[in-house]
């Protein structure tokens, strides 16, 4: 009698057992605003230029220097300004500096071991971008709030733009992707609605397409947000050719209509973002391998539990048969 009492708690017992993993992948869905977001003040020191923190920038090619051939470089010019009407350059759309556009080699920088807070102008249908080298020692938090130039009542103009996290193998596909969509052609339109309608996790497979870091660090079509980040291990790419090459981590505040569906149209003026990047020591880094046992266990659980229970209630029928 007692055994036929203890069945029902058994079974209860059993069915939760194989429901829980469910229910636990079900509420670890993530949230697009980091729930940190509050670690972002204003106290916050000016980044260490050059040393744990760079920029770069991406702009439209008829606007900046960017040929070393000045005769090129004059013809070039002549043609974008004949297309658009302008005769030099406006500083008040493109208010980046010419350092920031022209070719570049990205100096090694140190951990970004302390918090920073900087402000970047980006310039219509344009691009920017802060480089880290990033810690797994520490979290670190993003804060990032647009807003526009001042108008004739000396008010902000609300604007949205679209934030990316990106590693350097990711940033370069997006560059590559920029220069296509700008370049005289105009093949682009071709790839447009393709790689709008792609999901996230098919566009690296795409010659044309990009995709940010873990495929989910795209915030577009906001007026500000906030996220962290929490890195396993240092980030390495390994290729056959290459070997291991270190991977920074670049912030990018797109401005231009990059073709995916749900990204901000361009602004038609420049705008502006406060960045706020917060470095927290963490105390505990659980190694890489975690995630994968976690995964195991969770699945050979629901694989265990019911074939448990089937097991028992098959003994319990025997039993009862026999005597």
């Amino acid at each position: 009698m007692a055994n036929e009492q203890r069945r029902p708690i058994r079974a209860t017992f059993g069915v939760w057992l194989f429901i829980a993993p469910c229910l636990a992948a079900f509420l670890a869905v993530p949230v697009v605003a980091a729930p940190a977001s509050e670690a972002c003040g204003s106290d916050l020191l000016e980044a260490d230029w050059n040393k744990t923190v760079d920029r770069a920038a991406l702009v439209p090619w008829n606007v900046y220097d960017y040929y070393d051939d000045w005769y090129m470089e004059e013809d070039m010019r002549a043609e974008g300004y004949e297309s658009t009407g302008e005769t030099e350059r406006n500083t008040t759309l493109h208010p980046e500096e010419d350092w920031m556009v022209n070719w570049r080699y990205p100096q090694p920088l140190a951990p970004m071991r302390s918090s920073m807070q900087a402000t970047m102008a980006v310039g219509n249908d344009s691009a920017g971008a802060y480089r880290f080298n990033l810690s797994a020692e520490h979290r670190m938090t993003f804060c990032v709030t647009f807003y526009g130039a001042l108008d004739e009542d000396g008010n902000r103009a609300p604007v949205e733009a679209d934030v990316y996290l990106m590693t350097t193998k990711q940033y370069q596909r997006y560059e590559q992707a920029y220069s296509n969509a700008h370049n005289s052609y105009g093949w682009w339109d071709d790839f447009d609605d393709l790689l709008a309608d792609r999901a996230p996790e098919l566009r690296r497979y795409d010659p044309m397409g990009w995709t940010t870091y873990r495929d989910v660090h795209a915030y577009e079509a906001v007026n500000e947000v906030s996220f962290s980040l929490s890195l396993d291990k240092v980030e390495v790419s390994r290729s056959l050719f290459s070997g291991e090459e270190w991977e920074d981590f670049y912030l990018v505040i797109d401005a231009w209509d990059n073709g995916h569906g749900g990204d901000a149209t361009t602004p038609n003026s420049a705008l502006y973002a406060d960045v706020a990047a917060v470095a927290t020591p963490r105390s505990f880094v659980m190694p890489p391998a975690s995630v994968a046992l976690v995964l195991i266990v969770l699945l050979g659980g629901m694989v265990a539990v019911p074939a448990v229970i089937q097991h028992r209630y098959s003994n319990a029928g025997l039993s009862e048969v026999e005597s």
